[in-house]
């Protein structure tokens, strides 16, 4: 039996296309970006009062993540530059410092999403402007700051993970709508034996998180859910929220127990069509598009692993 959900408004701020939520285990925080707009966020939880927003950061640059870092401050993928970010600077340029550059055309190909592993390398999906096929690729930045491609030949690469012990590593190709996995080897930082972990039948598959049990969240953008799936690829439970463009996910919270569901606002690109979004979920313009959902399915997740460079 599949378990039904609703998730429940935690914040209206207004996301154009909210995405990438991690949680600061250190910080007892909430990180997320609203890539359209460029700006980091951060919220913190007033306990029976829920969530607000602490503090904001505004950019001016592409984003696509800022993940917690261990010697302090955020590592930020932005375009296909690898940058870190003192928050406490006295402005937002002065925080920032080049740390890695992906060698590639930046005018067609940037960073989509990004993740650590366990020992803090940092890997990055990227998507071509004109989606064009077999353009985009998977790299992975070592704590040395060297980039080396993963996977190639991908067209919108997006949300990633692994399992609670780094055996298998998941990754979504949006454009074909599939969850690929693969073995991991956490101490080589390699990967092998490609396969399909799931199709998608309802939206497109975007950000995901693996809880401590294993089993996969993966929100659906035209589908206005978080699927849950077990290891070996079964429907478990569906989350729903206000609105069709679901986003990303992530666990988080002092025990691991929220499943923190980012959305978009305005209408999806045309592409979505192609991908099998139902055209009547192409817009996103309900009273709640943009916000940041919340819930407590009964699974926890473990905080985000902090990048080592």
């Amino acid at each position: 039996m599949i378990r039904q959900l609703k998730a429940e408004l935690a914040m209206d701020q207004c996301d154009q296309l909210g995405e990438g939520p991690v949680w600061d285990g250190q910080g007892r925080r909430l990180l997320w970006g609203d890539h359209a707009a460029h700006i980091i966020r951060e919220a913190k939880s007033d306990g029976a009062a829920g969530w607000r927003e602490t503090r904001r950061w505004e950019l001016h640059r592409p984003l696509a993540a800022a993940i917690p870092r261990l010697k302090g401050g955020l590592v930020l993928a932005a375009g296909m530059d690898i940058l870190t970010f003192d928050e406490n600077a006295a402005s937002v340029e002065e925080g920032i410092k080049p740390f890695a550059h992906i060698d590639v055309d930046s005018h067609l190909l940037r960073i989509n999403d990004a993740k650590c592993d366990a020992k803090g390398r940092l890997w990055a999906g990227t998507l071509s402007s004109d989606f064009k096929p077999g353009a985009a690729a998977l790299y992975r930045i070592d704590p040395d700051g060297t980039a080396a491609p993963m996977i190639d030949g991908m067209t919108l690469a997006n949300g990633l993970d692994w399992s609670p012990d780094s055996a298998t590593f998941y990754f979504v190709e949006s454009f074909t709508r599939e969850v690929l996995a693969f073995d991991f080897d956490l101490e080589a930082g390699s990967i092998s034996n490609r396969r399909t972990f799931v199709t998608f039948t309802n939206g497109v598959p975007n950000g995901m998180t693996v809880d401590r049990s294993g089993n996969l969240w993966i929100a659906s953008t035209g589908g206005g859910e978080v699927q849950c799936y077990s290891p070996q690829g079964r429907l478990m439970a569906t989350v729903e929220i206000a609105t069709p463009g679901a986003t990303s996910c992530c666990f988080g919270g002092p025990e691991g127990l929220e499943l923190f569901i980012t959305s978009r606002a305005g209408r999806m690109p045309e592409v979505a069509r192609k991908m099998g979004v139902d055209p009547a979920k192409m817009d996103n313009s309900g009273p709640e598009a943009g916000a940041l959902f919340v819930c407590r399915p009964g699974a926890s997740g473990a905080p985000a692993h902090l990048f080592a460079g």
